[in-house]
């Protein structure tokens, strides 16, 4: 959880609860409990109520009363004429604001699924909410499958959104025949109409739902990022038929087993085209064989599962989904399908309207399906109760730092109310605690603590469980950082990053600092996992960073990102503040490897590196139990120059062979001068 200020510009009346302090001097953490802010919306026959006591509020965690600190009634204001409406000026500057604005609104406009009769009859309805129920605090985005949720741009202003909705009023290509990307194209080439027709119609199909899950999956992360209180989301869809496994598609055609493209040559550069290149005078791949692997895995897939696992993450993300089908009241689902018995289109649309009232009804939304035509009143009722709300303020009884999901109830003592609120939250974790300098307390009866180095080393590993598709690391030296960003294997081998891609790196100053925001950008070969960056181009003010890496493939649209953060020391600093690892193993012959993935085997060896920018330093490394105990295990220590950014770094290496499989620490110690400098990196020995 974070703590964060209430926005200047929203109505808020504080109902006092005795002497206590202003939420700008309440702190996160007090004798060892977590703050927690609740929103809370409270409304009865749909009109929210504002009259409501401190004395009328009850807020349970894991089933246990809690006791309120304080209590805030939100009032977002109304709309304002578009030129009175103050909009962000820089990234950063719309983050802040995002953050603290009164209600953040999403509209996701679900493209693939979405005819063009539907487009038409959304438009108006969406323009009229945007006139109607966005206030002035208020901030509003728009995302489509085919975007990355980082690139969605909130803002005050609505004019834009209406005017894109206005040229562009057939943006619906469900039911278009001509909208085809690159992708879908080389699918129909593959699978030509006729005897295998229905192969390309299923693959295009599910692969649009999977870009669309995906694409809803990215918008919770992103917006479990921006801030804690609530986010709508209107997704303006007809609904998904969230496909499963299909063995008719899967079926063999020709009892072979799709193998690496052919080479051949490229007809603009005259170079040989790698595996899965797109063929560049069309801009679409033709190879049999790339096809075959795309129908394999799509085939396969099971969008059940996802959109299941994408609601419970919604939930504790406090995002909360609108699905609408501004087609209003309808009669079939697919009205230019003549070959569908009626009983059958019935069944479709009942199933596919029945997941989008799961969708709302796990998320604390609302569905607007096929109750009106009246798209546009629906939406400013079902949205009037969301004008205030009720922010709470609590310190947690449960004082346990593990990163655990909890429980949150609201109860109101007045009768025939409804409560909306938050269903939990993430504890915090002894890492986050220290960063907001404090210390976590221990037991009398408990083993020693490990040292502050080795915990925060172990720290860092816990993201190591489990195959995420892309990792990152980054370390600060002087005026640089070096990062490290690795695709997972079972990545590289998807379709659409067989021909490689890009990865572009942002290092972005935390907020308060003058620092600019720089971009690293590296082309990532065919087969190539592992991107290391030695550093940027300008030199950067010490401080806090946060180093995000969005790697987009040369075959797809959608990128993948992470993120991590890097602190660049203070310009008198002589030792870096992180250490990088590579490999060496079975997998990399003999050479070392850079590494973002803290997960070792006992056949490899491991390197890490840290910057140095003095000369005199002796050094020597050790391997650390996670209690911060030595193991007898020779490790060797030397320094190397990158010459290509003249730094000096520290090296240590280990073999791994003699262990067991579990969490240890790679310890580089620097002494110069009577003192000592310690840098640690944590890794997870696995079978």
């Amino acid at each position: 959880m974070r703590m964060r200020l209430t926005v200047l510009g929203l109505v808020a009346a504080t109902l006092t609860l005795g002497a206590q302090p202003t939420e700008q001097e309440r702190p996160r953490f007090r004798s060892g409990a977590n703050l927690v802010r609740v929103d809370a919306y409270v409304s009865k026959d749909g009109v929210a109520l504002e009259d409501l006591r401190a004395d009328d509020i009850e807020v349970y965690e894991d089933d246990k009363l809690q006791k309120i600190e304080a209590v805030e009634l939100v009032k977002a204001r109304g709309p304002i004429p578009q030129s009175e409406r103050i909009n962000p000026t820089t990234v950063r500057d719309m983050r802040q604001d995002a953050a603290d604005a009164a209600r953040l609104f999403t509209l996701f406009v679900d493209r693939f699924h979405v005819s063009v009769a539907g487009s038409f009859h959304a438009n108006k309805p969406i323009i009229a909410t945007l006139d109607r129920v966005i206030g002035q605090d208020d901030m509003v985005g728009v995302m489509t499958p085919e975007m990355s949720a980082s690139s969605i741009t909130y803002s005050r202003r609505t004019s834009n959104i209406e005017r894109y909705l206005t040229d562009s009023w057939a943006w619906g290509i469900k039911d278009q025949v001509a909208q085809f990307s690159p992708q879908e194209q080389s699918i129909m080439q593959c699978y030509p109409q006729g005897e295998y027709g229905y192969i390309a119609d299923q693959m295009i199909a599910r692969l649009r739902e999977q870009q669309t899950l995906d694409a809803l999956d990215g918008l919770v992360t992103h917006l479990e990022g921006l801030r804690p209180e609530r986010k709508f989301v209107m997704v303006f869809t007809e609904g998904w038929p969230l496909y499963q496994r299909d063995e008719r598609l899967a079926r063999p055609l020709n009892d072979r087993v799709p193998g690496q493209d052919p080479l051949r040559v490229d007809p603009i550069s005259g170079r040989i085209a790698g595996p899965g290149a797109p063929d560049t005078a069309r801009g679409i791949a033709t190879t049999y064989d790339s096809c075959e692997r795309l129908r394999a895995m799509l085939a396969a897939v099971d969008h059940q599962t996802e959109f299941r696992t994408l609601l419970q993450r919604a939930n504790r993300a406090n995002v909360s989904f609108y699905p609408i089908d501004a087609r209003g009241l309808i009669v079939f689902d697919q009205p230019t399908r003549f070959d569908l018995p009626p009983s059958v289109d019935r069944a479709w649309l009942r199933k596919r309207h029945e997941d989008l009232h799961t969708m709302a009804l796990q998320t604390d939304g609302v569905a607007i399906l096929d109750a009106t035509n009246d798209i546009a009143g629906a939406m400013r009722r079902i949205l009037a109760d969301l004008g205030s709300y009720y922010l709470l303020s609590y310190y947690s009884s449960n004082t346990r730092l593990d990163g655990r999901f909890r429980r949150i109830r609201v109860e109101v003592k007045r009768p025939d109310v409804e409560v909306r609120a938050r269903p939990g939250y993430l504890a915090p974790t002894e890492e986050e605690a220290r960063g907001a300098g404090v210390t976590p307390e221990r037991p009398a009866s408990s083993r020693p603590a490990p040292p502050p180095t080795v915990t925060r080393a172990l720290d860092a590993i816990t993201p190591g469980r489990g195959n995420l598709p892309v990792r990152i690391q980054a370390s600060g030296a002087r005026s640089s950082i070096r990062a490290v960003v690795e695709l997972d294997a079972a990545t590289i081998k998807l379709p659409e990053w067989i021909s490689g891609g890009t990865l572009r790196l942002t290092i972005d100053p935390e907020r308060g600092t003058s620092a600019a925001t720089q971009t690293v950008t590296a082309a990532i070969e065919p087969g190539q996992r592992s991107i290391p960056i030695a550093g940027t181009d300008a030199p950067l003010p010490p401080g806090r960073y946060s180093v995000r890496a969005e790697l987009t493939p040369k075959a797809g649209r959608l990128p993948i990102q992470v993120t991590t953060f890097a602190t660049v020391p203070a310009a008198a600093a002589e030792v870096g503040t992180g250490a990088l690892a590579l490999r060496r193993g079975p997998s990399t012959g003999l050479a070392y490897v850079a590494t973002a993935d803290p997960r070792f085997r006992r056949t490899e060896r491991l390197r890490v590196e840290v910057p140095l920018m003095a000369e005199g330093y002796t050094g020597s490394a050790r391997l650390l139990t996670r209690e911060g105990q030595p193991l007898a295990l020779a490790a060797t220590y030397s320094t190397r120059v990158d010459e290509a950014k003249a730094q000096t770094l520290a090296v240590g290496d280990v073999t791994l062979a003699p262990l067991a499989t579990g969490e240890y620490v790679f310890e580089v110690s620097l002494v110069k001068d009577g003192k000592t400098e310690v840098v640690t990196y944590g890794l997870r020995i696995i079978p």
